[in-house]
């Protein structure tokens, strides 16, 4: 970059400049393109993370956040104003009939308006999770029949749909429903698995199912997503039954369902070249289903003892960004955290952090430019 402005510079002193747009053709030059704006050539999508302290203050940091976001990254994602524990913060008068006027759209709103500011892709998380549900329907709904658990999901689904239509181009409908050896147990997923509804609906998979139509109801123009963890590597117990209820979802209960959101928090130890090769036959399986395959929450953390170094990190970054970016049905990939200033994995995971492409000052970091390589790459 040193001496492409040298080499301008040169070019001003020889040649002169004869006029303002010259002048601005020049800057242009000089500028550096942030990430964004070679994903965007590309025909695709790098995103990151609206934390809570951003969203509650964009000039958070002195504005070094908001520089991050609205240069690098083309999409967006909020971290926790949109799970329903904060959009559906007091009990509604009839929580089997919810209006718009029961949901915290000012959540909604800022997100989106932040967004669309910058000209960014919106994607919406999450309607439905097992954890960070309000507190009084935490209380409330162990006591309700699967129709009440029904009546309550499908208003809620499709009334918070229905108000964000035409502002949000994506959703994590589902988010998290199974473990290694199964389905998720809890309160609600094994009461609507063990007893049928007015309908004689029952079951995991039918419950399931109905989120995605409902949602689908709210907007039929939203792409809609399955979103989990430790799903991305090709064949093991966990990614098989992934596999297995977004195919059956689609096949055999009709649902409106276009991609999986492949989370991917690694560690740096993880993401070897077998690995990475797995991750892209996860996106190819999928997408000789139909599926979109997005990386949907990506950091790459780095833990005392590791003994890897910041370059490392940029290796497995630009190789995981080459693998699933030269897959027609992978368009996007998000990081979760804007730095490692404000990233969530050392307050959850002992000794560990550094997983951004950011440092905790704010500045790039190699991984910055391995993911920078990979976009020009492709």
């Amino acid at each position: 970059m040193v001496l492409k402005r040298l080499y301008i510079f040169l070019l001003l002193i020889i040649f002169g400049c004869s006029s303002v747009d010259e002048s601005e053709e020049i800057d242009d030059l000089v500028t550096e393109k942030g990430l964004k704006d070679i994903a965007s050539l590309k025909g695709k999508f790098i995103g990151n993370l609206m934390r809570d302290g951003f969203f509650n203050d964009h000039q958070i940091n002195n504005g070094a956040t908001d520089n991050i976001l609205k240069t690098e990254y083309n999409a967006l994602v909020t971290g926790n104003k949109m799970k329903m524990s904060n959009l559906l913060i007091d009990r509604p008068e009839d929580p089997f009939n919810i209006k718009v006027s029961d949901i915290n759209t000012y959540n909604i709103d800022r997100f989106v308006d932040y967004a669309n500011k910058h000209g960014m892709k919106k994607r919406g998380h999450v309607m439905i999770w097992y954890k960070q549900i309000p507190k009084w329907l935490e209380d409330e709904s162990p006591s309700w029949s699967a129709q009440q658990i029904y009546d309550f999901s499908k208003s809620y689904v499709i009334t918070l749909s229905n108000y964000t239509a035409g502002k949000i181009d994506e959703w994590d409908v589902l988010n998290e429903a199974i473990v290694n050896n199964g389905f998720r147990t809890n309160t609600w997923y094994d009461k609507v698995n063990t007893e049928a509804n007015e309908n004689g609906e029952k079951g995991y998979i039918k419950f399931f199912s109905n989120l995605f139509k409902w949602a689908n109801e709210g907007d039929p123009n939203v792409k809609l997503f399955y979103n989990d963890f430790s799903i991305e590597a090709f064949g093991t117990s966990k990614n098989n039954l992934m596999r297995s209820l977004v195919k059956d979802l689609k096949s055999n209960y009709n649902s409106p369902i276009h991609g999986v959101g492949l989370q991917s928090h690694f560690t740096i130890n993880q993401v070897n070249d077998n690995f990475i090769s797995s991750i892209g036959a996860t996106i190819d399986d999928l997408n000789n289903s139909g599926f979109i395959a997005n990386i949907t929450e990506l950091d790459i953390r780095i833990c005392a003892g590791d003994n890897k170094t910041w370059e490392d990190q940029k290796t497995a970054y630009k190789k995981i960004f080459s693998t699933a970016f030269s897959r027609t049905n992978c368009n996007t990939i998000l990081i979760w955290g804007s730095s490692d200033n404000d990233s969530w994995i050392p307050a959850h995971f002992s000794n560990c952090g550094q997983a951004t492409p950011h440092d905790e000052n704010f500045q790039k970091k190699p991984a910055y430019f391995g993911i920078k390589e990979a976009l020009e790459n492709l």
